[in-house]
Parts: C-alpha cells; structure tokens; sequence
C-alpha cells in the first residue's frame, strides 16, 4: 500500500537523525552536569579562602589583645 511504502522510504532515512538527536540530548545533559559540580567546586574553593581570611583575622585580632 501507499502508507507502508511511504513508510519503509521514511524510517530507514529518521534513524540516523533519531540517533544523533538522542546523541545530542545526552551529551548537554552531561555538560550541563560538569558545569553543575565544577560550580560547586569553586563555590567550595571561594568558601574555603574566605574561611581562612576569617580565621587568619580571628587569629591577629587575638594577637592584639
């Protein structure tokens, strides 16, 4: 019939672009992930410095008294 024909054209040509849609999806979620925790890390290295600013006045403020 008309309908399979048009069919048995059409899928083999949407494969490829299914697949490389899929590819892409997966691949910016990952990059979307690795931007997420490399925010987190230096979100954490910022808080570590301002720790150690803090304490290194905590420690002079003491030296003064």
């Amino acid at each position: 019939s008309a309908h399979s024909q048009w069919y048995a054209s059409m899928i083999p040509g949407m494969v490829p672009v299914a697949l490389l849609g899929s590819a892409v999806y997966l691949v910016s979620g990952g990059l979307q992930l690795l931007q997420s925790q490399l925010d987190h890390e230096k979100f954490l290295d910022e808080a570590r410095d301002r720790v150690r600013q803090l304490e290194a006045e905590v420690d002079r403020l003491q030296e003064e008294r």
